[in-house]
């Protein structure tokens, strides 16, 4: 059983093609740009306990239509046995009906990969969300104590060809983007591979706190940071 805060049927922005996208409750960080807020508390009378036969059967109710499932939250690697046997069901019905569905993790990276090889083995990739390179940056964005994990496990995840994509969400001022960008290319240049880039836009829409009411970044800055990413030839994609 798991605590899931939502399922979106079908969406275009959690992963490469149309998915099913599961949240799961619960957060061990809490970043200032949080656009879901809600699944935070590691309990809410909003979120519902379900079984893997039950997500199962919302992730079935997709077929044909949807080329996989997406798991998110919070932070999903919270309930890491959960996940494997989700994925392990999901890839069953996949057989079943002879549809392949691709099984991804959307994570803050703050639980090392490593020490579930039953989940990675029945994972398809991980979607690594990297909100910021230096530590102070971190932890005034997180609220958490430092990054080291999140950086392990950007190293292992492209050793076993794991990683989907990374993400950055762009807030002048705040992020240090373009460190990021240079401390990713140096990584990839080191481990000899790499995974697309993906510049997210940030925007206020469900966020609290201080800043709720954020300008987001303009054109101009996002053009920028695109080419520190071309210019460290990254492949990115803005969004």
């Amino acid at each position: 059983m798991a605590l899931v805060r939502k399922i979106i049927p079908q969406s275009t922005v959690d992963g490469p093609g149309n998915r099913t996208a599961v949240f799961l409750q619960g957060c061990n960080i809490r970043c200032l740009y949080c656009h879901n807020p809600e699944t935070q508390a590691l309990h809410d009378p909003e979120a519902r306990e379900m079984s893997v036969e039950e997500v199962t059967e919302e992730v079935r109710k997709g077929i044909p239509f949807i080329r996989g499932i997406t798991v998110s939250g919070g932070e999903c690697m919270l309930q890491a046995d959960f996940l494997t046997t989700l994925f392990t069901a999901v890839k069953s019905l996949a057989r079943e009906t002879n549809h392949p569905l691709s099984c991804l993790i959307d994570s803050n990276g703050t639980v090392p990969f490593e020490r579930f090889p039953q989940l990675m083995a029945v994972c398809d990739g991980v979607m690594l969300d990297v909100k910021a390179w230096d530590t102070d940056v971190y932890q005034r964005l997180t609220r958490a104590n430092d990054n080291t994990t999140v950086k392990q496990n950007l190293v292992w995840l492209l050793k076993h060809d794991l990683l989907t994509e990374i993400r950055i969400v762009c807030l002048p001022d705040i992020v240090d983007v373009e460190t990021i960008l240079h401390h990713i290319a140096e990584t990839f240049d080191f481990i000899g591979k790499n995974a697309p880039v993906r510049l997210l836009r940030f925007r206020p829409h469900g966020v609290i706190g201080e800043l709720a009411n954020h300008p987001m970044p303009t054109d101009e800055q996002m053009a920028c940071y695109a080419d520190c990413a071309r210019s460290l030839h990254l492949a990115f994609s803005i969004k």
